[in-house]
């Protein structure tokens, strides 16, 4: 089974961790956990924009209440 992704809509972590004002580690400790989307090739560990995007959405939403 073949699955296309495209990489332009990967992050890295580091990237990832960026944009959501959050440290290195902390976004490693939620994929061991399970708490967010990874892909993981060649050994590298990507997280997809749309997961991101997600995370940012929830983030907006509890500093709003």
């Amino acid at each position: 089974m073949t699955i296309r992704v495209e990489t332009t809509d990967l992050m890295s972590v580091q990237q990832a961790a960026k944009e959501l004002g959050r440290p290195r580690a902390t976004v490693y400790r939620w994929a061991e956990k399970g708490k967010i989307i990874t892909i993981r090739l060649g050994g590298i560990l990507f997280i997809p924009k749309s997961e991101v995007e997600r995370l940012i959405k929830i983030k907006e939403q509890t500093a709003e209440a």
